[in-house]
């Protein structure tokens, strides 16, 4: 698992059209949205380190999820366009270990123009405000609101593999991105902003940046039954749903696999 892992993020990592695409996606980002002054117009925005590190976050989360998604479509069938996964599955390795090896390595390098971005905002952060708690709240940020995310995203890539071409892939993650994640929920039925949106909104205001008892993110929409209100108890409970939507999909491409290999 770990050679595979390794050489997965090596190739993946190492593609121009990884740095290119992230690139151009993150220059609209920066036309378009505040991320300099990381000033929505949210309340209890701003002011400190912790606040700051979580608007950032929001802000990329809008944008480059979208990119990260995009660049794992072509990955899982990799092997079986080159016709090398014959040869791989008379390896001694199991086939499980070389697909957790395969996920982890390629979503770590998909993740890391993504880190780059977020942790390069928070040093200037901590320099221009000479606080460098901004640093350690960044981490625990990333790891807390983005990361369950992208493990959710980087399998629901594999997953799709199986059903569809990876062009025709990327077209239904972008409506799903929008559709499942930032269309405000008052608008149409849509699973933006519950407990499966990918966003991190539980962890930011239930965790990160509490909420005054009595105020909501959000009001009345369709699906609400699935927008349990914010809290810690339901921060840590979206992180769970992210990791056991990740391990499901992660489990039907491996069933799919041995499905196929019988």
């Amino acid at each position: 698992m770990i050679a595979t892992l390794r050489y997965e993020f090596l190739m993946q990592i190492r593609r121009p059209s990884l740095w290119i695409v992230y690139g151009l996606v993150f220059a609209l980002l920066l036309i378009t949205m505040p991320f300099w002054s990381l000033d929505m117009g949210l309340p209890l925005e701003g002011g400190t380190a912790r606040q700051d590190m979580t608007t950032a976050a929001m802000i990329l989360i809008t944008l480059l999820p979208v990119v990260y998604g995009c660049m794992l479509a072509d990955r899982p069938g990799r092997d079986r366009l080159l016709h090398v996964d014959g040869v791989l599955d008379a390896t001694p390795t199991s086939g499980t270990a070389r697909l957790l090896g395969k996920w982890a390595g390629v979503c770590l390098a998909t993740a890391v123009p993504f880190a780059i971005a977020y942790f390069g905002r928070a040093v200037l952060w901590a320099v221009t405000e000479g606080d460098p708690a901004a640093l350690g709240w960044a981490v625990v940020t990333f790891l807390a609101m983005i990361v369950p995310g992208l493990l959710f995203l980087g399998a629901l890539a594999f997953a799709g593999s199986l059903v569809m071409p990876s062009i025709m892939f990327r077209v239904v993650f972008v409506a799903y991105w929008f559709w499942g994640n930032l269309i405000p929920p008052n608008t149409m039925p849509t699973l933006a902003h519950t407990i499966f949106s990918a966003t991190g909104d539980y962890v930011r205001w239930g965790l990160l940046h509490p909420l005054p008892s009595g105020m909501v993110a959000y009001g009345e929409a369709t699906l609400d039954v699935l927008r349990p209100a914010h809290s810690p108890a339901t921060a840590w409970l979206w992180i769970a749903v992210m990791i056991a939507l990740a391990a499901v999909l992660l489990s039907v491409v491996r069933l799919h696999a041995l499905r196929r290999e019988s």
